[in-house]
């Protein structure tokens, strides 16, 4: 990536603003008042070219102050619906049986019903009541305080019927917010992997019961598809000037509330940290500061166990534990509908509650008179916003795992990260419940536990023994999960990396092993992606790639890291062609044969070539590693990078998918030369955008894992919905962190924004943004405008 176009000479002088008192109508809670300040809340956003708003003020609350403003100003619509769900109102609002798009697994009225639980239950206000490590940190309370203000100034300012955003202008959804919100949407974000479970813990109602609620389900809820970011660390033994080096790259959502927002908070002496975000989140989850840049990958182990009841014959609601009956809990949740007429009525639900965790209910895990299941998960907790306030403060990678270490907080990340001495971490410093394997051995005696173990490394526990419960470790911070000294990391001077495979091979010289299996699989073969980005790290090491010298210089890490190589190719395509030659003539071929021979071997737009090889590799094996005896060296635990390798032509699919590709492309018109371009399009503002990049099957690097259309016949691939998003390059040096940006899915979901497509089209053209850290950078540029807010503790206006 190069450059963009420079812009247009420094428009007219900076805007000066003071925003509006809050509105009487805002929402307080008790959680609002006990965390009240006295002294004025202010903030200064300077908002530069591409929408990215750079926040300074005096101290934390000050910043979340800033940001929960600057936040709302650019894309309230699109964090509005969220709050909705977690208050438990979608119902109320959109009707019961709707869902808010194809990926929502569940109904409204599910949701609803279970966020209604997890409010009676009072989760939040229990946390909050409890010192550091299990309740939120003085640090972490002031940025939630103050990016509540923030949100709740801006709706004051401009008003619920005046929200530029069509979206949602004018809609009785949309209402000033609590800090409970904010602790909720925390809560969100960390359970993510464990919402699949919130289908199986509506539906599990007690045999014989007439209560209403949706039947149970006919199938397990298949684990979230959190296959994809990268990362990757150098340290002084890999760069060019001896200091840290990061690459940061999530592969995540285009839109919804869960997409990127790209930030920068100031407050001198205390904090200074640019990267980007979630929607409602008070906090920068990954990107970098004046001495440590990280950034996070999805992990594997699991966040759950399940866990097997007897229940106590002629009482389904009544489970053995210890020999001796335990009664379970009923809550009964109350919610509001909007019916199809218009009315708002109520509907009940009653869930079941073990000393574990709630009763859940699938085919699977049926509810009989014998049997019940129950599940514990290890990531009902907002307490990682403390772990994110300590990253973002670290100065130092050992400082920035210190906060990982102490918290262990993250519900389903890895953390990588260097600094500017050059020393590099790798670390799992997420919540992994506390099942070692000799406790696994021992407590899943079942049939179904050990067919789930062996088929998805879901772990059904006896619910009935003491010894079965999770253990606790002396070092971790709660109870209930393991302590850092049983999880996976990674101290060195050269790299470290992950794409979303294991702990065990995030070096190629240093494979972490020895771990309870609940954590991660080792000696297995990797992805191709794994496999693509140690083998760029490698060979630039090695001197091998065919660039000069063997370090990495801050514009090599941005060519090396995207230039669209596809591994499959480089492994395969010769083979394929050969192949290709000796089948008979038929329609596409010898055709096809010359296309592929042609081909760039890689996923760049004008690559000839690349849509055709898609197709075979998604025929051939569609997921993130090809299957075992499709190659003809096997895998090989002392060289993951390198093995399995070479193609086994003589199995019978290499033949039929490369038949099936040919097909696709002619029936549908497509040519077989096709440009990528003309055929991964993203649609925005009234633009069709291409986009670079490839699919998992291929083992591409630069990630587009997802289209909302899938392969459409004639067209090809049709708006991307989880790809490369917030992609960052930051180099330490002498004077500073100096780092190039480009935050793939654009700073707003609003199609009315001038930031909907902006930076989707610097992707689209292979471009990045220099990143505008330093103070002075900020006010030279051409597009800058400020705003100054401030607001007293009894929410007057102030200057």
């Amino acid at each position: 990536m190069s450059d963009p176009v420079r812009r247009a000479p420094r428009s007219a002088a900076v805007v000066a603003a003071t925003v509006l008192t809050l509105a009487a109508t805002a929402s307080t809670t008790p959680l609002d008042a006990q965390s009240s300040a006295a002294k004025p809340l202010r903030a200064r956003i300077s908002t530069t070219s591409y929408g990215v708003p750079h926040i300074r003020a005096a101290d934390l609350a000050g910043a979340g102050f800033g940001m929960g403003y600057a936040y709302a100003a650019a894309d309230l619509c699109t964090v509005a619906d969220r709050w909705v769900t977690v208050r438990a109102e979608r119902s109320r609002f959109f009707g019961a049986e709707g869902r808010r798009d194809a990926r929502q697994a569940v109904t409204n009225l599910q949701s609803d019903f279970y966020w209604k639980w997890i409010l009676d239950q009072d989760l939040i206000g229990k946390d909050l009541r409890q010192p550091p490590p299990a309740g939120p940190t003085p640090e972490a309370r002031d940025l939630v305080r103050g990016y509540v203000a923030g949100y709740n100034h801006y709706l004051a300012r401009i008003g619920v019927a005046n929200i530029p955003d069509k979206r949602c202008r004018g809609q009785a959804w949309v209402r000033p917010i609590s800090e409970q919100d904010v602790y909720l949407r925390a809560l969100h974000t960390s359970m993510l992997t464990t919402s699949r479970w919130i289908g199986p813990t509506v539906d599990a109602t007690a045999p014989g019961s007439t209560a209403g609620s949706p039947p149970s389900r006919s199938e397990e809820p298949a684990a979230p598809r959190l296959t994809m970011s990268n990362v990757v660390a150098l340290g002084r033994d890999a760069t060019d000037n001896g200091r840290g080096m990061v690459f940061i790259n999530p592969h995540w959502r285009w839109h919804e509330p869960e997409r990127f927002f790209e930030v920068h908070l100031t407050v001198p002496g205390v904090l200074d940290v640019y990267g980007g975000t979630f929607p409602g989140v008070p906090a920068v989850l990954l990107g970098f500061n004046r001495n440590v840049g990280w950034s996070h990958t999805a992990s594997v182990p699991k966040r759950e166990t399940i866990y097997q009841l007897k229940l106590i014959p002629g009482n389904p609601t009544s489970y053995e534990y210890e020999g001796a009956p335990r009664a379970m809990t009923p809550r009964t949740v109350t919610v509001t509908v909007r019916e199809n007429d218009g009315r708002l009525t109520s509907r009940q639900h009653t869930f079941w509650e073990t000393h574990f965790g709630p009763v859940i209910a699938t085919a699977g895990f049926a509810w009989t008179g014998s049997n019940a299941y129950a599940v514990r998960s290890a990531t009902m907790s907002a307490r990682w916003l403390n772990q994110h306030a300590g990253m973002m403060m670290a100065r130092s990678a050992e400082e920035l795992d210190r906060a990982g270490r102490n918290y262990l907080a993250l519900g389903w990340l890895n953390t990588v990260a260097a600094d500017d001495q050059g020393r590099v971490i790798y670390g799992d410093r997420s919540s992994v419940p506390h099942v070692t394997d000799a406790m696994r051995a021992a407590c899943v005696s079942s049939d179904l536990g050990k067919q789930l173990w062996n088929q998805q490394q879901l772990i059904v526990l006896d619910g009935w023994r003491k010894d079965c419960e999770w253990g606790t470790d002396p070092d971790a911070p709660v109870p209930g999960i393991f302590g850092p000294k049983r999880l996976p990391m990674l101290d060195r001077w050269d790299y470290a990396t992950n794409s979303n495979d294991s702990h065990w091979a995030n070096h190629a010289h240093q494979l972490l092993e020895g771990y309870d299996q609940i954590v991660g699989d080792e000696r297995t073969q990797r992805s191709l992606r794994t496999r693509a980005g140690l083998a760029k790290i490698e060979r630039r090491l090695a001197g091998t790639d065919g660039h000069p010298g063997n370090k990495f210089s801050l514009a090599l890490f941005e060519a090396i890291t995207m230039n669209n190589a596809v591994i499959s190719g480089e492994m395969w395509r010769d083979a394929v062609v050969t192949h290709c030659r000796t089948l008979p003539i038929q329609q596409g071929i010898p055709e096809a044969c010359d296309v592929l021979a042609a081909w760039d071997l890689s996923d760049n737009l004008d690559s000839r070539g690349a849509v055709l090889w898609r197709r075979f590799m998604e025929h051939v094996s569609p997921g993130a590693q090809p299957d075992l005896d499709l190659f003809t060296t096997p895998f090989d635990p002392k060289n993951p990078v390198t093995t399995p390798s070479g193609l086994n032509t003589a199995n019978p699919r290499v033949t039929r998918a490369l038949v099936m590709a040919v097909a696709d492309l002619r029936v549908s018109g497509i040519p077989l030369a096709a440009r990528l371009r003309d055929y991964q399009i993203e649609e925005r503002a009234g633009r069709r955008l291409p986009i670079p990049g490839g699919s998992m099957s291929t083992g591409q690097y630069n990630l587009i894992a997802q289209t909302e259309s899938g392969w459409v016949p004639g067209k090809g691939w049709r708006n991307i919905a989880h790809a490369s998003s917030f992609v960052a390059w930051v180099q330490y040096t002498d004077k500073g962190p100096v780092a190039r940006s480009v935050l793939a899915s654009s700073q707003s979901d609003n199609p009315d924004s001038p930031h909907h497509a902006d930076q989707t089209a610097l992707f689209s053209a292979g471009k990045s943004k220099p990143v505008l850290f330093e103070e002075a950078a900020i006010r030279a540029d051409p597009n800058l405008k400020v705003v100054e807010i401030c607001r007293t503790a009894t929410g007057a206006t102030c200057r």
